[in-house]
């Protein structure tokens, strides 16, 4: 019998795993990923909420083992990497004739985000089937070995999601949470205090992810983002 796809990715993770079905609130998924992050403290692993799509199933099978990822990852440093990114963007826009303080621009008419919506359908009638899997790491950033997202249209590639994520986890307590087929979404304890300390983040987040503010801003500047960010519990990064 042909497995479904919802199991075969949860086979192609290759961990132990939970099959979340559909549930009326997303606070009842978080709650199963709550029990699991302690019950992890204790066992040794680290939860990730995946949702199953087709397309992520087939870059996973294309995709190295985790144990590639796990050594590839750490030849690299996330700070470097988005300085990289960076000054290909700026460098791109001042060959454009666009000043970098317009990308920029004010801090302001950004919307809070603190709720995931990853594992939500269009309708928000009740959640998609998830598939918690317990990651045998103590590393937050390495989940990402086992769900190797990266690599596609503009999406970094997988060591590098990890090298960045690291950074982010070491420096700003960013803690991964659900992982979709073009979607990463995680949370942080504390938000940026000050409209600089914003910028400086949206900045990183912009190099990491454009789309976030050329599609997901309605302003598409950076300044819209970091007002958002000073709003939010919840980072969220989608490549289009």
């Amino acid at each position: 019998m042909r497995k479904n796809m919802t199991q075969e990715m949860a086979d192609q993770i290759g961990c132990e795993y939970e099959i979340i079905p559909p549930m009326d609130e997303a606070s009842q998924v978080l709650k199963v990923y709550e029990e699991a992050k302690e019950d992890g403290k204790q066992k040794g692993y680290v939860p990730i909420l995946v949702v199953p799509d087709q397309e992520l199933l087939n870059r996973m099978k294309e995709a190295e083992e985790p144990e590639y990822y796990l050594k590839e990852y750490k030849k690299h440093d996330g700070k470097e990497i988005l300085n990289g990114y960076l000054a290909e963007i700026k460098a791109y826009l001042e060959k454009q004739g666009e000043p970098w303080e317009e990308v920029v621009s004010d801090v302001e008419r950004g919307e809070g985000m603190n709720e995931f919506i990853g594992f939500m359908p269009d309708d928000w009638d009740s959640t998609l089937e998830v598939i918690l899997a317990k990651i045998p790491t103590e590393h937050p950033w390495e989940v990402f070995a086992w769900v190797p997202m990266g690599g596609w249209n503009e999406c970094p590639p997988t060591e590098y999601i990890m090298a960045v994520m690291k950074y982010w986890v070491e420096t700003y307590g960013l803690e991964p949470v659900v992982i979709a087929q073009d979607m990463i979404e995680g949370r942080v304890p504390q938000r940026p205090e000050t409209a600089q300390e914003a910028v400086a983040i949206g900045e990183e987040q912009y190099a990491f992810c454009p789309d976030i503010v050329e599609q997901c801003c309605g302003d598409a500047t950076i300044g819209q983002l970091a007002d958002t960010l000073m709003k939010s519990d919840v980072w969220f990064f989608w490549w289009d």
